[in-house]
């Protein structure tokens, strides 16, 4: 199996010199700055697949207005005072 593969890729003249203002700043190779932002996409779209499920189940189970107030009493009287001066 192969470990990497090189590809050719075409983008817009400003989005080139704009990757490569970005990526000479921060002292990366291209490889680098295209493998760490597929990794960003990557994460920022399971981070948006969780908030969906989040979502999903909240509105599936909606928090009861009651408990989240008694919830919220109990949690003032154990935490301790702040002083906020």
């Amino acid at each position: 199996m192969r470990k990497s593969i090189k590809f050719t890729v075409s983008i817009p003249w400003k989005e080139y010199e704009e990757m490569e203002s970005v990526r000479k700043k921060a002292g990366v190779t291209r490889s680098a700055f295209i493998l760490e932002t597929l990794s960003a996409w990557k994460a920022a779209r399971r981070r948006e697949s969780a908030i969906r499920s989040y979502i999903a189940g909240y509105r599936g189970t909606p928090e009861d207005p009651a408990l989240a107030e008694a919830l919220a009493l109990a949690a003032a009287e154990i935490l301790p005072a702040e002083d906020w001066t």
